[in-house]
């Protein structure tokens, strides 16, 4: 066989070609890759099913190639690859130049470890603080000043800086909710008042923020837009008065908040 001729045989075969591939990546998302860049890890099983159609399908039609291949879709095919790599590393360089912090975080390697079980409670200083995720401190918040304001809390984010919340001695920190995929990602937080004579952390710092609900100041109980953030739910009604900052190991997976509870254990 010359090289035209197989040439003309890949061709032919390239739907089935494509579909296995593209069949191949989905079971890589589901068993070992990055699955919660793209979308809620609860759907792991639709895409599971997804990539085991996609398979046979792929299969069937490299045994019986098309016998008129089509340019448009082979094109569509080349499209497709480019997404796929910009999604696995290109997204995040572009976002790195951005500054937007959860999308610049770089895709979890094979060897990330798992994730270990957080205790019911974090104790620093003779307290023990409730460990919880901003989306779920916000509902509660949002419920108005109550007795969940007088319980210590401790929860992570990343923070973000801005000159009007520094000159009062505070910064937001939030975390991505995502409900079904990135699409439809918000960043949720509150502001966060630092303990007196304590530095504020730099931009960008993934850490944990151990302290209790405030009622928001008279006057600033308004919505607050993340800069840089095309959606985002800052805590209007209250603040996080911090008693203790601390810098904390970020793994990528962790940017994200894919569940929330409405009581104890949270999800942290």
């Amino acid at each position: 066989m010359n090289v035209r001729a197989g040439v003309a045989v890949l061709w032919r075969r390239l739907d089935g070609l494509a579909m296995t591939a593209l069949a191949g990546f989905l079971g890589w998302l589901v068993l070992a890759g990055n699955y919660w860049m793209y979308l809620n890890p609860r759907f792991k099983p639709v895409t599971g099913a997804a990539a085991v159609v996609l398979a046979v399908l792929g299969l069937y039609a490299v045994w019986r190639p098309v016998t008129r291949p089509s340019l448009g879709r082979g094109l569509c095919y080349l499209a497709l690859t480019v997404m796929i790599c910009l999604s696995e590393g290109g997204t995040q360089a572009l976002s790195r130049v951005m500054d937007s912090e959860p999308f610049a975080a770089c895709p979890v390697p094979f060897d990330q470890p798992a994730a270990t079980s957080v205790p019911s409670r974090l104790t620093v200083g003779g307290t023990d603080y409730v460990p919880i995720n901003t989306g779920e401190l916000y509902d509660i918040a949002a419920n108005g000043h109550g007795p969940a304001f007088d319980r210590p809390y401790a929860m992570r984010g990343f923070a973000s800086r801005d000159p009007a919340l520094d000159a009062k001695g505070e910064f937001v920190l939030y975390r991505l909710a995502v409900w079904c995929c990135f699409a439809d990602a918000t960043a949720v937080g509150f502001r966060v008042k630092v303990p007196a004579g304590a530095p504020l952390p730099a931009a960008g710092t993934w850490l944990v923020a151990y302290g209790r609900l405030v009622d928001a100041p008279p006057g600033e109980d308004k919505e607050y837009a993340l800069p840089k953030m095309a959606f985002s739910s800052i805590a209007p009604l209250a603040l996080f008065a911090a008693e203790h900052l601390e810098t904390a190991a970020f793994s990528p997976e962790e940017a994200a908040m894919f569940a929330w509870h409405e009581k104890e254990p949270y999800a942290f």
